[in-house]
């Protein structure tokens, strides 16, 4: 599909309302990463006010792998970066805002689709990781979820919390903000990815790699769909089967043992 085919706006076409430009789309998109940065930095000042062992939030390694932190930090940066995008879509006069952020709803046959396309992923870059030799769940996960202090809070945050306010954010406002310029349909799937893989600070290259695909992916589903429901739906079962990976060898290396 090429823009043509979607339903938006080409530059320059002032008959019917448009996003933000693209330099409008990018500084409003660093500020709400920077709000995201600080939300997580308020995070990290509240553990660590009640932290029961002061060293410990000395070592950044530590605090990114932190299963209680993390969880913390997902919920309080979510709602803002959700309630920050919800607000410059909606200050963009004459656009719906459910027309800029890909707020529209899919059958449940293209739900499944892409959710069977997801899970095709999931199994090629497990098997490619086992090829190359490396563990399919990497020590952070462990890590992560052995520390979170509630299970069922960090589920939230995990399955709920991050997909819903990162997608539509990276693949409703950025997305569609790219769309509507020059870069088009493909700049607003490889640009929106190219964003998004890096923030995984907590991976190392190859798992950010692997992110970065996985955001191509929902940004193709995005375009294709013309709905961001669908990549919220991908990314939530995404972390689903992480977590379950987490939990099935814990459990079969306590029964081993």
């Amino acid at each position: 599909m090429n823009i043509s085919d979607y339903p938006s706006h080409l530059p320059g076409d002032r008959s019917k309302p448009t996003p933000w430009g693209l330099w409008a789309t990018l500084g409003i998109s660093a500020l709400m990463i920077l709000a995201n940065i600080i939300s997580g930095i308020t995070a990290v000042v509240g553990f660590s006010a009640f932290s029961p062992n002061p060293d410990f939030v000395k070592d950044p390694a530590q605090l990114a792998s932190n299963g209680t932190l993390v969880t913390l930090s997902i919920l309080i940066s979510s709602p803002v970066i959700f309630g920050l995008t919800l607000f410059f879509a909606n200050t963009r006069r004459g656009l719906a805002v459910k027309d800029y952020l890909g707020l529209h709803e899919v059958d449940w046959k293209q739900t499944l689709k892409w959710l069977f396309v997801l899970l095709l992923f999931a199994g090629a870059s497990d098997l490619i990781t086992l090829l190359l030799k490396r563990p399919v769940v990497e020590q952070y996960m462990f890590t992560l979820y052995s520390t979170a202090t509630s299970k069922p809070l960090l589920w939230i945050a995990l399955v709920v919390a991050a997909p819903v306010s990162e997608e539509i954010f990276f693949r409703g406002f950025l997305f569609y903000g790219i769309l509507n310029t020059r870069f088009g349909s493909t700049g607003a799937v490889l640009l929106s990815s190219l964003i998004w893989a890096p923030l995984h600070i907590q991976y190392d290259l190859y798992d950010i790699a692997t992110a970065l695909v996985l955001g191509l992916l929902f940004g193709y589903a995005r375009l294709r769909t013309n709905s961001v429901y669908i990549p919220i739906a991908m990314h939530a079962l995404m972390n689903v089967l992480a977590a379950m990976e987490v939990m099935l060898h814990i459990t079969a290396t306590s029964s081993g043992s």
